[in-house]
């Protein structure tokens, strides 16, 4: 059936949505939050540390080094640090978090973002 153009982006999404399905029941079972974050969020693009933007990569690219700190990140990991940041409240970009979009939001327009804060860390 994915094999089918007119039904394979349909049939592959559905998956997706049955696991999300799933892991919203199982969190609200056992009394935890679900957060859903944009799938635009740059999380691959920024260093965790110190928020700086370094823009896109190609996927070749597996470590970085932040221009910025000086911090040297594995690209999957210093993606999972920042899905955990912003899935927990903080943003990366302002005018992301002002869209609407159909996804949940995490955080909140007014809310002040710990890695773009002229204080630092």
């Amino acid at each position: 059936m994915l094999k089918n153009r007119k039904l394979s982006r349909v049939i592959s999404l559905q998956g997706w949505r049955e696991f999300r399905t799933l892991c919203e029941g199982k969190a609200e079972k056992l009394n935890r939050d679900f957060h859903v974050i944009s799938r635009w969020e740059p999380t691959s693009q920024v260093c965790s540390e110190c928020g700086y933007k370094w823009g896109k990569l190609d996927l070749k690219v597996r470590t970085v080094q932040c221009l910025n700190c000086g911090d040297e990140h594995d690209r999957d990991e210093n993606a999972a640090k920042n899905i955990n940041k912003v899935g927990t409240g903080h943003c990366h970009d302002s005018k992301r978090a002002q869209r609407q979009s159909k996804t949940t939001s995490v955080a909140s327009v007014n809310e002040a973002s710990r890695i773009t804060s002229p204080e630092g860390r």
